[in-house]
């Protein structure tokens, strides 16, 4: 019986079997080898817009870092909110798992918005390595750990007292252009911002504006072509009085115009209050609010609505229910939004977002995130109605009842469970 010689390409795929064979043991290889180093594991669960990782590990060489939590012996969780000063607070858990369980520990940092990324991963680092040395300390590692302390110097004092000449009001100002195109399109674009904020633990008052313009060119030959131009301003403010750890007073008013939505100009004006169901000191790790709102809504439309109105002023409410939480197992945002008018009960808006991120498993996440809004309250629309291009463009706000979105993503990580190494070679 003749037997067929394999070929160039079965060649090929039993090189790579036998090359990921011989990875796979030498990886199992190197996994017992750190195993038995006797340094704890660590799982660093930190937001995503900021983690650098390789910094981390370059910084804290006593440690393995695990890729799931399930394999770690602390597990650092960090969350984040926004100073008065747009600066950041973060609140660094170390929680202690398996031999460790029982054993938590947080720790605060909080960043000035002048700092540096470099500064700022610098002190996150030097409060990784004061958290974890009552873990550390019942590793191997101990033996080659030394602690500094920094005093002092001649003249200086262990606390100064704030003399802020800003009275605690930030500033912040912000001015771009885009520009894009090609032989039949082009696109400019300019925006400007200006946003002031003072906050305290009693008051939080921010205001904001912004203006843009937009002009796109749509070129399609044979003296053919298109003109779109758009014009959105902007501008809201708020006051919020804090009243007791779960209460809150508001008081927010904003106008706007916008050519997308047929508007010259709307105003509003709107008091409110809030209540928290956890107390507002454990923000970054939970909240469970119930906010209300009345107040006066006031519309100049740019043409003639569906409705035969140029202008108007209405009566209206919102409701908003938000739940917030980040643990270990995952985080879950949800809020439901709702609102109408009083002169017409069937002019409303009902709004359900959702996200949230959930280790199923060792190695196994789930990720969601969507939103349906009903709407019954386009006041605006023009009775003109939309041109070809407004609608294959999107160029004009068009009527519609429902609008959504949903993303539902799963991954799962297997391999190696260590992460200790750093190679920035080709890292982009």
């Amino acid at each position: 019986m003749k037997m067929n010689r394999p070929t160039g390409m079965t060649l090929y795929f039993l090189i790579i079997l036998l090359l990921f064979s011989r990875s796979l043991v030498l990886s199992q290889a190197a996994g017992r080898s750190s195993d038995a180093s006797g340094l704890i594991s660590v799982f660093i669960d930190f937001p995503d817009w900021y983690m650098d990782m390789d910094y981390i590990r370059t910084e804290i060489p006593y440690v393995n870092y695990m890729r799931d939590r399930a394999d770690a012996d602390v597990h650092i969780l960090t969350t984040t909110q926004r100073t008065g000063s747009d600066g950041c607070e973060y609140t660094i858990n170390f929680i202690g798992l398996g031999a460790f369980a029982g054993q938590e520990n947080t720790l605060t940092y909080t960043s000035q918005q002048t700092d540096t990324e470099d500064m700022i991963r610098g002190e996150l680092v030097r409060h990784f390595k004061i958290g974890l040395m009552q873990y550390v300390s019942h590793s191997s590692a101990i033996d080659r750990i030394n602690i500094h302390y920094r005093d002092t110097g001649p003249g200086e004092s262990g606390a100064t007292p704030v003399n802020d000449p800003w009275n605690y009001w930030t500033f912040r100002t912000s001015l771009r252009g885009h520009f894009s195109g090609e032989k039949s399109y082009k696109n400019n674009s300019l925006s400007a911002s200006i946003s002031a904020d003072r906050v305290t633990e009693d008051w939080k008052l921010s205001f904001y504006l912004s203006m843009s313009n937009t002009r796109t060119i749509y070129d399609y030959g044979e003296g053919l072509s298109y003109n779109d131009q758009r014009r959105s301003d902007y501008f809201r403010g708020s006051i919020v009085r804090s009243l007791t750890p779960r209460w809150s007073l508001a008081a927010i008013s904003g106008a706007s115009r916008s050519t997308y939505s047929n508007l010259d100009l709307t105003a509003y004006w709107r008091p409110g209050i809030e209540f928290n169901v956890y107390p507002y000191s454990e923000a970054t790790r939970r909240q469970f609010t119930f906010q209300y709102m009345i107040g006066v809504d006031y519309y100049d439309y740019h043409e003639l609505t569906i409705y035969y109105k140029m202008k108007e002023c209405r009566l209206s409410e919102n409701l908003q229910i938000s739940y917030q939480i980040k643990q270990p197992w995952g985080s879950i945002n949800a809020s439901l939004y709702g609102s109408h008018y009083f002169h017409d009960m069937e002019k409303f808006h009902v709004s359900l977002i959702n996200s949230l991120e959930l280790r199923l498993v060792k190695g196994l996440s789930l990720d969601i995130f969507g939103y349906i809004t009903f709407v019954r309250d386009q006041l605006s629309l023009p009775a003109s109605g939309a041109s070809l291009e407004e609608i294959l463009l999107r160029r004009r706000e068009l009527e519609t009842s429902y609008d959504y979105y949903l993303s539902i993503g799963l991954s799962y990580t297997f391999g190696s469970i260590y992460n200790n190494v750093v190679n920035p070679r080709f890292g982009g």
